[in-house]
């Protein structure tokens, strides 16, 4: 018993460090596409979006159709509510993902999430190039984290490089 009131005190304070080295990190930005979907569908299937401009209560499936998991590279703009938007151009199997969300559901609403609140909420029409629109809702913290994990689109081949060192004259 004494042996093992020796050892509690050092498992109890190793215990934190475990579970925080087992735990992955977390993505730095996260991006959500979700469908509309129907309050019948039950909450563990939906979830109650407040929608602004206009407002409006809906609902939104909880599967996300496209994560950033999905993004190959993107592209920012200035934004039609003052923040960013940007393209993102998606992997092989985001693209598939996003050509069979946007035939099947054509005409339904698609609600961007970044961080985890609404960035944009789109009328789904069909997209077949691969490239997600998000037309605004994404703050400048938010594109310098996506630049610094993600290449702009027509610039792949430069991501990643380290400027050239400035020259001795």
């Amino acid at each position: 018993m004494r042996s093992l009131l020796r050892i509690l005190p050092a498992l109890l304070a190793i215990s934190p460090l475990a579970v925080q080295a087992g735990q992955k990190k977390p993505a730095p930005v996260s991006l959500r596409l979700l469908a509309e979907g129907h309050e019948k569908e039950g909450e563990s299937f939906v979830s109650p979006v407040e929608l602004t401009n206009p407002p409006k209560k809906i609902f939104v499936r909880k599967v996300p159709i496209l994560s950033e998991r999905d993004i190959k590279a993107f592209y920012p703009f200035p934004g039609s509510d003052g923040l960013a938007g940007a393209y993102f151009r998606l992997d092989a199997h985001g693209a598939d993902k996003l050509e069979q969300f946007t035939t099947e559901d054509r005409g339904k609403l698609a609600i961007v999430f970044v961080n985890g609140r609404v960035a944009a909420a789109l009328r789904v029409e069909r997209v077949t190039d691969g490239l997600l629109y998000v037309p605004g809702g994404i703050t400048p913290d938010e594109i310098s984290t996506l630049q610094a994990k993600y290449p702009i689109i027509g610039r792949e081949s430069e991501f990643g490089k380290k400027p050239p060192k400035a020259q001795k004259p």
